[in-house]
């Protein structure tokens, strides 16, 4: 357990809310991944499991599931609409709402697979570090949008390879005109 005051270690790992977990097996493989509480015996089974397992075998086992993706992929496209209050919203409503993407787009990471869990792998990384330099200039007073072209570029990039795997399997549409730039002065 760490406690890190500036998030970063949460930013390398994809952690977007406590508690959140992570299992990796004595040779380094992901076994699982939770957001929010997760049961105890549980993750006891998957000790177990990866004890007698081969190297790397337990990952496959605990594969993602296209229903949370899909759960996730609908919270990701909300709070990219609500991001449209971000200018307008006090402090309190601004960290609610890059909480709301920076969970989203990581939990999308965590439970996508195939053609959609790359696109929101990649999705994911855009999101944290738009957000970042976001929350580090403290927008939106008096920071000029050409200082975050570059990571509003790849955020608004990574939404578009995103746009198509996520309408095919979850029937969610990604609007591509709600984000980034609504979070501009």
């Amino acid at each position: 357990m760490l406690w890190d005051e500036s998030f970063q270690s949460w930013a390398q790992l994809g952690v977007s809310l406590q508690p959140s977990a992570k299992l990796y097996s004595a040779d380094g493989v992901l076994l699982r991944e939770w957001l929010g509480p997760f049961d105890e015996d549980e993750v006891l089974a998957l000790v177990e499991a990866a004890d007698s397992a081969e190297p790397g075998a337990a990952q496959a086992s605990t594969g993602p599931g296209g229903d949370r993706f899909c759960r996730f992929a609908t919270r990701f496209a909300r709070a990219q609409t609500d991001a449209a209050d971000y200018a307008s919203s006090d402090a309190d409503g601004r960290q609610r709402i890059v909480d709301d993407l920076r969970y989203a787009a990581n939990a999308m990471d965590q439970t996508g697979a195939g053609d959609s869990g790359a696109a929101a792998g990649d999705l994911a990384a855009a999101v944290r570090a738009y957000v970042q330099v976001i929350v580090d200039s403290g927008l939106p007073d008096g920071v000029a949008a050409d200082a975050i072209s570059d990571e509003a570029a790849a955020f608004r990039s990574a939404l578009e390879a995103s746009q198509e795997p996520v309408r095919s399997e979850c029937a969610v549409e990604i609007d591509l005109a709600a984000a980034p730039a609504v979070v501009l002065p």
